[in-house]
């Protein structure tokens, strides 16, 4: 009965006890086989959503491999593929937990002669298998319908997309069944074939000839655009279409090709006469591109509209000749002087006021903290935040030459400003500079329940100029000097070393540094011990 209730409570309450938030949602990671003096290594590194702070990073020895004839062959989304002198092998990118060491699998013995395609398609008997493995345990998977004389055009985990000089394939990997199937991709010239790589997340990227576009994705499908493109009487060849990177699909010549947001719109096939639905839009008009971030905005007969605004509905309100804008990031734009979007209005950009020879810094977005982009002219450094009003007091006043971002930080008027309170700092700054940062998670995930703790997490920065290296005392908000370190030893962005300096941060004595005493005592018994030696050849020869 007590086990029945216990369960009943579980059914119950068992949803609520999901996490609602969690930090690991908002941060980034990245894969890596890195190769140096001390060896081969898998590593992850995994990074606030600021992009430089450190959360962790893990480097695994990859044993067994001859370092002098190691050679990187492929990658894609899952896995990375490599040789040696031995062989072929693979490595699963997620799969790294289980061990100190990364765990690969070895897929082929060597053959100088071996024809492979992205490490992941061997040429074997001459047919083309798919091979995949784990461990010690290997498969392959024939791939039939396909000549020898391909060559790669992109590879994922499970759809690959390759060419002959005749035809260009789709290849899906059924890894349930463990079966293939090939498809021809129809009125495509595989010399004149290009890859367009999009948005990642979303899942769709392009190929093209002159003439022809397909909308392929990571599976091995495929669709043809062309009848879409020919509705909008896109008068260009396709494949030398300038792609815009951008999470929203764009391609900008003379025109914008641009993917529609969310719907579609009817249109006609002229070749066939047959009535479509059409996912694109193509128009004279320009994006923006930032200095810093996504564009977010298009210049249409001289006016300025949001990116995803595709009938051109409604143009933001400015007084200035929108032709000499540029965009800086975000909602702020350059021209006679700096743009920004008016707090109240969301289709209104005034002007700042602020000279246009102010120099700029882009905003830092950490997890729950957020340093404004800013502005910075002779008198004075003005916070651009999310809404702009020229009424209010978002700058400050100068009394230092000194203005620089560092990390998540502003340094001016010799003190660190977080974005709401300043900390005084003693320090060289001229040349003081950030080493980087990492996260203590401390609480890494928050509940639905009431009077769970919240998401936690610390952030470390560390700095050096060129007396000193320092570590930020969370206490007092001081630079605290690292005695042991010297500056000349640490370069910025690198995970160990930070590591290294936080343990080291209270330990007490001096810098170590060579002296040239030290350095010559060698030298200068080795050349006494010549002349000694060459003193006595002359001896013995004049005897």
């Amino acid at each position: 009965m007590k086990k029945l209730i216990f369960l009943l409570l579980v059914l119950i309450i068992g949803p609520s006890l999901n996490a609602s938030e969690c930090y690991h949602y908002h941060t980034s990671t990245q894969h890596a086989i890195i190769k140096n003096e001390r060896g081969l290594f898998y590593q992850l590194t995994e990074k606030d959503p600021n992009g430089f702070s450190y959360v962790r990073q893990i480097n695994k020895p990859i044993k067994g491999i001859d370092l002098a004839t190691y050679k990187a062959i492929g990658e894609d989304e899952s896995t990375f593929m490599f040789s040696d002198k031995n062989g072929f092998y693979q490595l699963e990118k997620d799969r790294q937990y289980e061990d100190h060491l990364a765990i690969y699998s070895k897929i082929l013995g060597a053959n100088p002669n071996q024809k492979h395609i992205n490490g992941r398609l061997f040429l074997i008997d001459g047919k083309w298998s798919y091979i995949i493995a784990w461990g010690k345990d290997t498969k392959k998977i024939i791939l039939n319908g396909l000549p020898q004389n391909i060559t790669n055009v992109k590879c994922f985990s499970s759809g690959l997309y390759v060419k002959s000089d005749k035809q260009v394939f789709s290849i899906y990997i059924d890894f349930y069944t463990q079966k293939a199937t090939v498809k021809t991709i129809p009125n495509l010239n595989p010399a004149q074939l290009v890859y367009y790589a999009c948005n990642p997340r979303e899942n769709e990227d392009f190929i093209a000839d002159e003439q022809h576009i397909f909308s392929i994705r990571n599976d091995g499908s495929f669709e043809d655009i062309t009848p879409q493109f020919r509705a909008l009487k896109v008068n260009r060849k396709f494949n030398q279409l300038k792609l815009v990177d951008n999470p929203t699909v764009m391609w900008w010549s003379d025109k914008v090709i641009k993917k529609r947001e969310g719907h579609s719109v009817s249109g006609r096939d002229p070749l066939t006469g047959e009535d479509i639905d059409v996912y694109f839009s193509y128009y004279a008009s320009t994006p923006l591109l930032p200095k810093f971030g996504n564009s977010s905005y298009v210049r249409f007969q001289n006016k300025i509209y949001p990116i995803w605004d595709d009938n051109f509905s409604q143009s933001y309100d400015i007084r200035t000749d929108v032709s000499k804008l540029e965009a800086i990031e975000g909602k702020l734009f350059k021209g006679d002087d700096f743009y920004y979007f008016e707090a109240d209005d969301d289709y209104k950009i005034i002007s700042t006021k602020i000279s246009a020879d102010a120099k700029f810094f882009p905003g830092v977005y950490s997890y729950r903290a957020y340093l404004s982009k800013a502005l910075v002219d002779d008198d004075y450094i003005h916070f651009i935040g999310d809404r702009f009003n020229i009424h209010m007091d978002n700058k400050k006043k100068l009394t230092s030459k000194v203005v620089k971002q560092l990390g998540m930080f502003y340094l001016f008027n010799n003190a660190l400003f977080d974005g709401e309170k300043s900390y005084p700092i003693i320090a060289d700054y001229e040349t003081l500079s950030t080493l980087g940062s990492f996260v203590d998670v401390i609480n890494s995930c928050a509940g639905d329940m009431p009077n769970t703790p919240p998401v936690q997490v610390k952030y470390h920065h560390f700095f050096k100029d060129k007396n000193a290296v320092y570590y930020l005392n969370e206490k007092t908000k001081q630079l605290q000097i690292i005695q042991t370190a010297d500056p000349a030893d640490y370069k910025a962005d690198n995970y160990e070393a930070l590591q290294e300096l936080y343990k080291i941060k209270d330990v007490k004595g001096s810098i170590k540094k060579k002296t040239s005493s030290d350095l010559n005592y060698y030298a200068i018994g080795g050349f006494a011990l010549a002349i000694f030696g060459l003193g006595f050849y002359l001896i013995r020869r004049k005897s």
